[in-house]
């Protein structure tokens, strides 16, 4: 696909604003949201368009580019659109949006073909959930892949520290969706007489796992497997994958969440890919237990490190009492070469692990023992396994704190900003092209806003779109198009507002070549 075909039109402030002051326009539409025109240049430079270009092997006709369903269908996720429902009122009213991406005034107006009755827009709005089902999960993997390889080489991994995370959320569904996963969980609930129950629950849908570089809040890395999927099935697929697709050397420190651990694994990510690791422990495995016994004894400093932080004084009253807290206190010890985790090794050491003069392969850990003040009951403390050196032990565990961010700045930003669970239909490809989709359109902003060094960094999408998509008209004139401030467009058509809230007349004047009104 050639850059031409999408960016047929070319922003230029000042040919417009010359263009405007002499009523030489050809259409005037209100912006739904500025950030998109400088976003989609971002795309242009860094050739996005051209990985749009695929064979859509689910699609029997081609009536509408399958680049330009993609297109749209990312228009729909960046501008919040929830459900597929609202594209006809909330996305195919924005003109200005879709002349970016390259819709002609005849196509918004009657559409692709004389085939239905459309009210709005140039498709009806099936049309685009289903080319979202048809796309194929080669396709979309590819697409994803092909997005983070083309971040690398533009030089977005360089001021990476090198840690990723990876984790998984669950996507839930009915039991009415088409080839969704079924998972049976147990529930703990209290009765109205006090009881605890056991109440057996069961959950339907999907799960998207993730490699993530907590800072520069870029996905790397993504599959979507049946709910009832185990996660460490696929750890060393996605980092492998993660690996190819950042460049050797990137990835660096692996926080990984206790549902992929997994001894194998580990030594692999270690002393087959160099990766380091920090994860977790299970509360039923012997090493966890070991690192909580030798946490109580006599300091070394050597393979027992003590370490405290001393946090914050915090008095609080709580009603007629107060109380004493140290917020960030933390107790911990470090623990060097354990060799009691049998299951670390290659798939040949794990067979011995049973034999008599069987030793196992060293690993470190980090043991907290207090928490916010409060010491943790004898064999309760929590445990980290990892493969960094614990000379200093508060360090590792500060890393592993990144890992919430996944938490945070991801899943729960997508779930909530990003309407990640909202599919437009209930089958298992129109969920997977939904969730391939908006991971790409997630990372690309967050790419966008990292380059250009913005404040809009550590900002959530929710906010920008607020702030963005409030006073702002869209001009165009031929070819050229220009984005101005309501205030701004009254000033060039020499009907100053007495009050100007935003914009000053004579710097609007100056900065697009106009004589200064005396």
């Amino acid at each position: 696909m050639s850059r031409n075909a999408w960016r047929h039109l070319t922003r230029d402030q000042q040919e417009v604003a010359k263009r405007l002051t002499k009523g030489q326009i050809s259409l005037v539409t209100i912006s739904g949201w500025g950030f998109l025109a400088s976003f989609l240049a971002f795309l242009d430079e860094l050739e996005f368009y051209a990985l749009l270009g695929m064979e859509g092997t689910g699609f029997k006709r081609v009536m509408i580019p399958i680049a330009r369903l993609i297109m749209t269908y990312q228009l729909k996720i960046l501008l919040g659109i929830p459900s597929i429902n609202l594209v006809p009122t909330k996305l195919f009213r924005e003109i200005a949006l879709l002349k970016l991406i390259g819709y002609t005034t005849t196509q918004m107006q009657v559409g692709f073909c004389e085939r239905g009755n459309l009210a709005q827009g140039p498709m009806h709005k099936n049309t685009l959930a289903d080319a979202v089902e048809r796309l194929s999960a080669e396709e979309l993997e590819r697409l994803f892949n092909e997005t983070a390889c083309r971040l690398a080489e533009r030089g977005f991994f360089q001021k990476s520290k090198g840690h990723f995370a990876l984790d998984a959320t669950d996507l839930e569904t009915t039991a009415r969706c088409k080839d969704a996963g079924m998972k049976k969980y147990t529930e703990r609930k209290v009765t109205t007489d006090k009881q605890v129950v056991e109440v057996e629950r069961y959950a339907y849908g999907f799960k998207v796992l993730i490699v993530y570089e907590v800072r520069l809040r870029l996905v790397v890395a993504a599959k979507v497997v049946p709910i009832q999927k185990h996660e460490s099935q696929f750890t060393l697929t996605l980092v492998r994958q993660a690996v190819k697709n950042v460049g050797p050397g990137v990835v660096r420190v692996l926080l990984i969440d206790r549902g992929f651990l997994d001894g194998q694994d580990l030594w692999v990510l270690k002393q087959g890919m160099g990766i380091d690791f920090v994860v977790p422990a299970k509360e039923d495995m012997r090493v966890t237990a070991d690192a909580q016994g030798l946490s109580r004894a006599e300091a070394d400093g050597e393979h027992i490190i003590p370490h405290e932080h001393a946090g914050t004084r915090r008095v609080v009253k709580k009603g007629k009492k107060t109380e004493v807290r140290w917020e960030g206190q933390v107790s911990l010890v470090g623990i060097a070469e354990l060799r009691s985790y049998d299951q670390y090794g290659d798939a040949e050491h794990s067979k011995h692990a049973n034999r008599k003069g069987f030793t196992g392969n060293a690993l470190n850990a980090v043991v907290v023992t207090k928490w916010a003040g409060e010491a943790y009951a004898v064999g309760k403390e929590k445990v980290f396994l990892t493969s960094l050196p614990i000379t200093k032990p508060l360090e590792v565990l500060d890393l592993y704190d990144l890992r919430s961010l996944i938490e945070n700045t991801v899943f729960r930003e997508l779930k909530q900003g990003w309407h990640l669970n909202k599919y437009p239909k209930k089958t298992e490809a129109a969920i997977r092209g939904h969730v391939f989709l908006t991971l790409v359109t997630f990372t690309l902003a967050n790419a966008f806003r990292t380059a250009l060094g913005q404040e809009l960094a550590g900002r959530g999408v929710r906010r920008q779109r607020a702030e963005e998509e409030s006073n702002k008209v869209i001009v165009f004139a031929d070819d050229f198009y220009a984005i101005f401030d309501i205030e701004e467009v009254f000033i060039l058509l020499g009907v100053v507002p007495q009050q100007c809230l935003r914009a000053e007349p004579a710097k609007v004047r100056r900065r697009y070549g106009l004589i200064s009104a005396a």
